[in-house]
């Protein structure tokens, strides 16, 4: 069948995010990066955020539960963008090609939304996109299937002519469960491979 629209995910996809960046200018060895990531801002925390606008009230209540990790955990998300550390050059290209033949490009990402608008504020390939949908604006994250509801209709898309791509399995198959079509991106060199099995 082929393909009417195009969803994208950022990070890992056409962003690339790596929080090691930010830590390693702030703890000296690789076992406290560790360390701070697996019991202070555990990934689990940290995506919880991806479901709100503002992450300071998460940031304070986290430095009173860690107050000798007072300027680390400051630093999360006070320096987030400095874990993102560029963009996948040939992917973005791909999108913009992918716009050239009339094809609307779109974005769902996870992202706590203050934190989003910053980044879109520096970054302008952000308007290239058609329409976007932040889970941090909306209040709903990948993988519930609520945000593609979202997309559906902000988008006026039809899921079996709608290809998702993301690199996390779990929000690719609740995409698909919708019957959206789908890629898992396991490596983001692969993208223009995988889009080869697709119509446009």
């Amino acid at each position: 069948m082929k393909i009417e629209k195009v969803i994208f995910d950022l990070g890992k996809v056409i962003v690339k995010f790596d929080p090691k960046n930010l830590f390693r200018k702030i703890f000296k060895t690789e076992e406290e990066i560790i360390y701070f990531f697996k019991n202070i801002c555990t990934w689990e925390w940290h995506t919880n955020q991806d479901l709100v606008y503002d992450t300071k009230p998460a940031t304070l209540k986290k430095i009173k539960e860690f107050p000798k990790y007072k300027d680390a955990i400051t630093a999360f998300y006070g320096r987030f963008q400095e874990m993102i550390v560029g963009i996948y050059d040939d992917n973005l290209k791909i999108a913009l090609d992918i716009k050239k033949k009339n094809i609307p490009i779109f974005i769902i990402s996870n992202f706590p939304g203050d934190q989003f608008d910053i980044y879109a504020a520096k970054n302008n390939f952000i308007n290239e996109f058609n329409d976007k949908i932040i889970s941090g604006k909306v209040g709903i994250k990948k993988p519930d299937k609520k945000i593609y509801e979202l997309a559906i209709k902000q988008f006026s898309c039809s899921p079996s002519k709608t290809l998702f791509i993301d690199d996390r399995p779990e929000n690719t198959l609740s995409a698909n469960e919708l019957g959206f079509q789908t890629i898992t991106l396991d490596k983001p060199e692969k993208l223009k491979k995988y889009l080869k099995e697709f119509t446009f």
